[in-house]
């Protein structure tokens, strides 16, 4: 079955990036959120990107971002333009707002995230949560956490049995699970480096 990219519920992921020269530029992407478009299987597309810009050291921008996310092949992504209010339309449940800049202290992107989960088409009690993660660090541990979630979550599927398709997402999701503690693990070697060598300096000075 063929999914339409506009059709709700959807998932949006948008970027408001920092460049080098002080300027900002924004990109913003959707996709269904059945069956790929949940904060598991999306915020670590997010890493992979931030992994990437650390690699290559280059900075992140909109038109680098987007063409990462329109060429993903291991996870589905978003790849659809999105220009819309997405706090005002009811088919997003869910809305992964980042904000990046260049890195300080390592190669790794400055990033801050928001994340608003809700019901689409909202009825008389819908529901709604917003939650922030603020730092790169904090980013990652988010994502180790959810991916760990849905890895438990499949693996329940897969006893229960009558989901064909569980057992290779839980086999998918292990490995993502594995890939995304090894980036935390990097991310977090190198913030620890990048401190210990500006003690280091600190104590030079004095």
């Amino acid at each position: 079955m063929q999914l339409d990219p506009r059709r709700g519920p959807l998932c949006v992921v948008q970027a408001t990036i920092t460049t080098p020269s002080g300027g900002v530029e924004f990109a913003s992407l959707s996709m269904p959120t059945a069956p790929f478009g949940t904060l598991a299987w999306q915020l670590p597309n997010l890493v992979s990107y931030l992994h990437a810009s650390c690699d290559r050291r280059e900075p992140p921008t909109a038109s680098s971002f987007i063409a990462y996310m329109r060429s993903r092949t291991t996870l589905p992504s978003p790849t659809a333009d999105y220009p819309y209010a997405a706090l005002h339309d009811e088919r997003v449940a869910c809305l992964m707002s980042l904000v990046l800049a260049p890195g300080r202290e390592t190669a790794w992107p400055q990033a801050s995230l928001a994340l608003v989960q809700q019901e689409s088409q909202p009825a008389r009690c819908s529901w709604s949560s917003l939650e922030h993660e603020r730092g790169t660090l904090a980013v990652l541990r988010r994502t180790v956490r959810e991916v760990e979630a849905e890895q438990l979550r499949l693996a329940g599927l897969v006893r229960q049995g009558g989901h064909p398709a569980a057992q290779e997402l839980r086999r998918l999701a292990e490995r993502v699970t594995e890939w995304t503690r090894g980036m935390y693990g990097m991310a977090r070697g190198a913030h620890t480096a990048a401190r210990a060598a500006a003690a280091r300096q600190a104590l030079r000075g004095t």
